[in-house]
């Protein structure tokens, strides 16, 4: 490493919870990819058990008291970040296989025993789900945001470009990463974590679906910053706000990071204008701002385990490489974090 980075963290305009849970699930972290993940390589099973994935859940809703309320956002939060890692350079018609099936799964049909272990663990998160009291119309809202947001629109979106190196415009790039993020199924876990499901004519509305759509977006942009080391060091990785800024507008390093953060903080603002302006949803107007308040501890308590909770996800030999993927392919810079 003879050449170093400075780069910026982003920061929120609000108190972050910390939550009890954190650190408190490794045991069935490990018996998780004991169980159901043996169908990854042993290098990549190695390296997920240092990632500290479970410790997602309990930084990302830090609010929830209850462990059931916390666990099943762990569950979730490990096969989503498993399923990106997976599929996202396999052929198209083979994503949208996998795809498809993780859909029928997630509502309700039981996976064979031959199918690999992630199908139990959505299963599983299915039932938690239903014990945490989640009607019908919400287990279908979840399916059908993994499936058509997160993969179809987000990971299906990306791969061809990451395949081909391609380089997409910025306006283009933002709703991709929005979606590919897997932020947007995320912000469904707020509904099992607070025993509340937030009724779909309060959730399609065009005020909640900005504040969601401005949360993916933050949340992608601050995982750009985050994982900039990474990324610099992989020669098919193009989906950073960073370096596309330095390819469109042919701008140095330090000031990509200027303008990605400028972008960030613009995106802050606004969300954070439509939260104190929210339109009259009574009879359900307290659970609506809590749905609210717990979105906003989501990004900045998954700011909190890029930086705090020890990860291993990016640094060198930290993360799991793709079947088709060629993982790190250039020396990397040192990235120094201010």
């Amino acid at each position: 490493m003879n050449k170093q980075f400075s780069v910026p963290k982003p920061i929120y305009p609000w108190e972050t919870l910390q939550s009890p849970f954190a650190g408190a699930f490794y045991e069935e972290e490990n018996n998780w990819y004991d169980q159901d993940y043996q169908f990854l390589s042993k290098e990549a099973m190695a390296r997920y058990r240092k990632m500290r994935l479970v410790d997602v859940g309990p930084y990302m809703v830090p609010a929830a008291t209850e462990k059931d309320r916390v666990l099943h956002a762990t569950r979730f939060a490990i096969y989503m970040t498993v399923t990106d890692d997976y599929a996202e350079l396999l052929p198209i018609k083979e994503i949208a296989a996998f795809r498809d099936r993780i859909f029928d799964v997630m509502m309700g049909d039981d996976p064979r025993p031959e199918e690999k272990g992630i199908f139990r663990q959505m299963q599983i998160n299915r039932k938690e789900w239903i014990a945490l009291g989640m009607p019908d119309f919400w287990l279908e809202r979840i399916a059908k945001n993994y499936k058509y947001r997160f993969v179809t629109d987000g990971i299906m979106e990306e791969s061809p470009y990451k395949i081909s190196k391609g380089i997409p415009p910025i306006p283009l790039f933002h709703l991709i990463r929005a979606n590919s993020i897997g932020m947007i199924p995320f912000v469904d876990l707020i509904c099992p974590s607070t025993g509340f499901a937030l009724p779909d004519e309060i959730y399609k509305h065009t005020v909640i679906q900005r504040i969601i759509m401005l949360q993916s977006i933050i949340v992608a942009l601050q995982n750009d910053f985050a994982t900039i080391g990474k990324e610099l060091a992989i020669e098919s990785e193009i989906f950073n706000i960073i370096k596309l800024l330095q390819h469109h507008n042919k701008i140095p390093f330090d000031e990509a990071c200027k303008e990605g953060m400028r972008i960030h903080d613009e995106l802050v603002n606004e969300f954070v204008t439509l939260s104190n302006h929210l339109p009259d949803f009574s009879p359900y107007q307290k659970e609506t701002e809590e749905f609210i308040y717990y979105i906003k501890q989501m990004i900045s308590g998954l700011n909190n385990w890029y930086y705090k909770s020890g990860t291993k996800r990016y640094e060198p030999g930290g993360f799991a490489v793709p079947p088709n993927g060629k993982g790190e392919t250039i020396d990397r810079v040192e990235i120094k974090y201010f």
